[in-house]
């Protein structure tokens, strides 16, 4: 009986891992107002936003997200394309956003007091840390699947 379990587990847990891996694309189609909202709601309740505040980052933030759809479609459209931008387009955009980034947060030391204005940081650079290591281990991943359809 103990041998059937084991021989079962082990059935299971091949066909499981044999399975292939679809990526979930029920990513939610917000406009860019529905967008702002929600992170300002979610700053206010991270930061304790007054009333002023919260109206002053949601001006911000719809903006920024207004801004940030503009791009994705631009992006969305030059892959369709098949264009990839040189590296002079490279500079320029990411010279741009870190432009954005600093503007952001110095309207954001404006709106924000001292302890708030330190725990968005914080939590901002937590966050980028974060998509940083999620990327890492997607291009790991990427590289060991590759590695193992040449030797496969």
């Amino acid at each position: 009986m103990k041998n059937l379990l084991i021989a079962a587990f082990i059935v299971t847990t091949i066909s499981l891992s044999a399975q292939p891996f679809q990526k979930n694309n029920n990513r939610q189609n917000f406009t860019p107002d529905q967008i702002a909202e929600l992170q300002t709601k979610k700053m206010t309740l991270h930061l304790e936003l007054t009333e002023n505040q919260q109206q002053q980052v949601l001006e911000i933030n719809k903006k920024n997200a207004v801004e940030r759809k503009q791009k994705m479609d631009e992006r969305k459209e030059l892959r369709k394309k098949g264009e990839k931008p040189n590296s002079d387009e490279l500079f320029k955009i990411k010279n741009n956003r870190l432009d954005n980034q600093i503007a952001h947060q110095s309207e954001m030391k404006n709106i924000l007091n001292e302890q708030q204005f330190e725990t968005w940081k914080t939590t901002r650079d937590n966050r980028a840390k974060n998509i940083k290591k999620r990327a890492s281990k997607r291009k790991h991943a990427k590289t060991h699947k590759r590695l193992q359809q040449k030797r496969g």
